[in-house]
């Protein structure tokens, strides 16, 4: 190489490598979870929409088991059915003061059982009165014919309803052995079941009215 002007002689050239780039391509954080979580969503509604469509029973079964009771608005203008009777297969026992006959949710009128999840004791000892009471209005149904008739229907949308199983009126009977209450009748079997402590009597419990608006089941 010549010399420049002022006497020095040029570096000879040097091909600088290439850096590498400290960048990194960062996807969008969450990004992933949220395409996820939307077609997680997605699926979720489709699979009870379809559930709604073919199983309506199920789902039905499954929310008034487990969950508080909701009103369900039955159609104004369908008419009251006068009376309605059912066994085996079309008769459903939901509690101790609630069944269903053909479909058609009923609730017996006049009397009040406890909860299905309501406890109440005896000698300081806890028990499920709700189930109790429960399996003595099963008892009495047995495999007889149930027959109800019609007298309005409640808040819930629910048919109000005095019903028998063969000869034995359920209503009257719930109370006379003490597993009901008076719900606006049938005082006098309360104060029997009362005086020779019967079902609920024969211990402490919360009237089922009380218990439900403590614990908000209704």
């Amino acid at each position: 190489m010549k010399p420049s002007a002022s006497g020095r002689r040029p570096q000879p050239y040097r091909r600088q490598p290439q850096r590498r780039s400290n960048r990194r391509h960062y996807r969008k954080p969450y990004s992933f979870l949220r395409r996820s979580g939307i077609v997680t969503a997605l699926l979720l509604l489709g699979i009870y929409a379809l559930m709604q469509t073919f199983m309506p029973q199920w789902t039905e079964t499954v929310s008034g088991s487990n969950q508080p009771r909701q009103p369900v608005r039955a159609n104004k203008n369908e008419a009251l059915p006068a009376q309605l009777s059912g066994r085996g297969g079309s008769l459903h026992i939901y509690d101790g003061d609630t069944i269903a006959i053909q479909g058609q949710r009923i609730r017996l009128k006049g009397m009040d059982t406890p909860e299905t999840q309501q406890n109440c004791s005896i000698d300081d000892k806890d028990y499920s009165c709700g189930r109790n009471a429960t399996a003595e209005l099963r008892r009495l149904i047995g495999n007889q014919t149930v027959t109800c008739t019609a007298d309005g229907r409640d808040q819930y949308d629910r048919i109000l309803a005095f019903c028998k199983a063969g000869e034995t009126d359920l209503n009257r009977t719930m109370v006379e052995q003490g597993w009901a209450v008076s719900y606006g009748l049938y005082q006098r079997e309360e104060a029997q079941a009362r005086k020779n402590k019967r079902g609920l009597w024969a211990g402490e419990f919360e009237r089922p009215g009380k218990w439900r608006r403590e614990n908000q089941s209704r």
